[in-house]
């Protein structure tokens, strides 16, 4: 795991910074080639306002569910370059903001979430590639096996665990080409729930392994949790946006 990229006398390079920009960046261009065969009015502005929600949603969350450390260092909080994002604050404040966006300029929902689907996914792809640097999400302590690695976990200690962030990332990279796939061959609320399903299940299979701590719902993790509801969200929203096409 490598954290830090580099250091410039007291300036610090932290990897997950780095990876998840070069996502955003990559994710933006994808778009506007998107958008050529897609027109979307405004597609940029709405974009910024989705990626701002995004930042700030992701941050809010990631901060409550490590409440306990950052209020002991509040000065932390706000220092969102040294990594530490939620899938789930930035997924729901982001898809939150453009609902909001939409229905401010009377514009649909469904055709700018098309649009930044295959470029969320493409964020994602990058998310778990940021955390194989950064050593976050990583997998609970397993046996020998071809998803096992001797890796650390977040307090540097090494054994043997599931490689949760390699299989995060190969599922998601799956899902992205699959997304990219479907564009325009079906309806735009088709696209967008297909995607959600496709990058919920991608983040169900790793959540499933994952060994560092989060809060639970009883037994359960909340992230799984999380995703199981996304996963049944999605397949009915596929069934009724079929049924009504």
């Amino acid at each position: 795991m490598f954290p830090i990229l580099a250091r410039y006398g007291s300036i610090f390079i932290y990897s997950f910074t780095i990876i998840l920009a070069l996502g955003v960046l990559l994710a933006t261009l994808l778009t506007a080639r998107l958008e050529r065969t897609n027109p979307a009015a405004a597609w940029f502005d709405t974009l910024l306002v989705v990626l701002v929600a995004a930042l700030a949603g992701g941050r809010f969350g990631f901060v409550i569910g490590q409440w306990p450390y950052f209020q002991e260092r509040p000065s932390e909080i706000w220092q969102i370059w040294q990594g530490g994002l939620s899938y789930y604050g930035a997924l729901f404040a982001g898809l939150g903001a453009l609902l909001l966006w939409a229905g401010i300029h009377r514009r649909s929902f469904y055709t700018y979430a098309e649009l930044f689907s295959p470029g969320m996914a493409l964020v994602i792809v990058f998310g778990w590639l940021a955390c194989w640097f950064d050593g976050c999400a990583y997998g609970r302590e397993t046996v020998i096996g071809p998803l096992a690695a001797d890796l650390p976990d977040e307090f540097g200690v090494f054994a043997l665990r599931y490689q949760t962030q390699l299989i995060g990332f190969l599922l998601s990279l799956a899902a992205f080409v699959s997304i990219l796939w479907l564009f325009k061959r079906i309806r735009p609320a088709a696209t967008f729930w297909s995607a959600m399903l496709l990058i919920s299940v991608a983040h169900l299979i790793p959540g499933l392994l994952r060994g560092d701590p989060v809060p639970t719902l009883g037994s359960i993790r909340l992230d799984v949790f999380f995703d199981g509801l996304l996963i049944a969200a999605s397949f009915l929203m596929i069934q009724y946006s079929t049924r009504r096409n």
